[in-house]
C-alpha cells in the first residue's frame, strides 16, 4: 500500500481491518521500528550539531574517505569489530572524527 493511499484512508476516519500473516506482521513492525530509529538518530545528530555549532566533530562516510583516506571496507570492518560506532542520520552513517583519528593513528604491532 502506498503512503498516499493510507493517508487518504486515515483522512476518511473509517474503521479498517487488516489481515496479514505473522511474517508480514513482523516485517511491518520491523519497518516501523527502523523508521522510528532512523528519525531519532537523525534528530540526535542534528541536536548534537546544533549544540556544538561549527565545532561539530562528526563526518559522513564520504567525508571519512576524503578527509582521512579510509576505504568503505575499512569503515565496515571497524564497525563489525566494534572499534567505531556510527550514528545514523536518516539512512546514512556519521562518525565521530576523534574515533576515526584514533583508528588511523594506531600503531601496527
Amino acid at each position: 500500500m502506498s503512503k498516499d493511499y493510507l493517508d487518504a484512508l486515515v483522512a476518511t476516519g473509517a474503521n479498517v481491518s487488516i489481515t496479514m500473516t505473522p511474517s508480514e506482521l513482523r516485517d511491518f513492525a520491523e519497518d516501523i521500528a527502523r523508521t522510528v530509529a532512523e528519525r531519532m538518530s537523525a534528530q540526535t545528530v542534528d541536536a548534537i550539531k546544533d549544540a556544538m555549532g561549527s565545532s561539530a566533530k562528526y563526518c559522513t562516510t564520504e567525508e571519512a574517505g576524503r578527509d582521512y583516506n579510509i576505504p568503505l571496507s575499512t569503515l565496515n570492518s571497524w564497525i563489525a569489530k566494534g572499534l567505531i560506532i556510527p550514528l545514523k542520520k536518516g539512512r546514512k552513517n556519521v562518525y565521530l572524527r576523534e574515533d576515526l583519528v584514533k583508528q588511523t593513528t594506531k600503531k601496527i604491532g
